[in-house]
């Protein structure tokens, strides 16, 4: 096994893959967000329904209606569609031509695993895509295509969140995630980083989530906070002030 550097980034993959976890786990939260919120956002965005978003329209003659939509949001939505609705196609159809025995454990919650089991095409819309889709970058970095879809999904993603116009930071927290899952019938300790979510207003603001992607390591700042005060042994009293 060669230590390859990540194809779309500088960091070296850690094992003979073709990107690195962290760019896999930005592309995990990145549909996270759209599941969550952005899809929702984005949709009122188009409708003019929110005066965060920007119109993307020029201004009009006097005698000339505005536009229903926002043409800025309009094409961020439809971009993010056509490259969510692509890659549903290609994992399902790698999926189906997969086994479902032999490494693929058949019973776990590893992402990996999920990924591969599940064969049912998910609703044709940017959450239901996207929820489908979170838990695939972990396991598409290791495919010659995982690259190019970790890519336009964070692009995507990146221009539906300029059309909506809302502020959202990732925030690397310098610690790892210490869920513990069942190997078969070893526990194992999930060890992948942690990241904070700023995002003031928004419904994932103050999430804590693990480059697994997986969405039952999420916790929150203030939760991942009082954890490590107690691994370090912090009086119960005093955590009332980390909060």
């Amino acid at each position: 096994m060669t230590d390859r550097t990540c194809e779309l980034c500088p960091n070296p993959t850690g094992d003979d893959t073709f990107a690195c976890r962290s760019c896999a786990a930005h592309a995990a939260h990145a549909l996270r967000d759209i599941h969550e919120w952005l899809a929702e956002a984005l949709d009122d965005a188009v409708g003019k329904r929110t005066s965060s978003a920007p119109t993307g329209s020029k201004p009009t003659k006097a005698s000339e209606p505005p536009l229903p939509i926002a043409t800025d949001a309009s094409e961020a939505a439809a971009v993010l569609y056509g490259t969510l609705l692509e890659w549903v196609r290609v994992v399902h159809n790698e999926k189906a031509s997969r086994p479902t025995h032999g490494p693929t454990c058949r019973a776990c919650q590893h992402p990996s695993c999920r990924t591969i089991r599940d064969p049912q095409l998910p609703p044709a819309t940017l959450a239901g895509m996207a929820r489908w889709l979170a838990t695939v970058p972990a396991w598409a970095r290791t495919r010659t295509w995982g690259v190019e879809m970790i890519d336009e999904t964070l692009a995507a993603h990146r221009l539906a969140l300029r059309a909506v116009d809302l502020p959202i930071r990732y925030v690397p927290l310098g610690a790892t995630c210490r869920r513990i899952t069942l190997d078969g019938q070893t526990p194992h300790v999930c060890g992948c980083a942690l990241t904070a979510v700023i995002a003031p207003g928004l419904p994932v603001h103050g999430q804590v989530r693990c480059a697994s992607g997986d969405r039952d390591h999420t916790t929150t700042v203030h939760a991942e906070t009082a954890a490590q005060a107690r691994a370090r042994g912090v009086p119960r009293a005093r955590l009332t002030y980390l909060r």
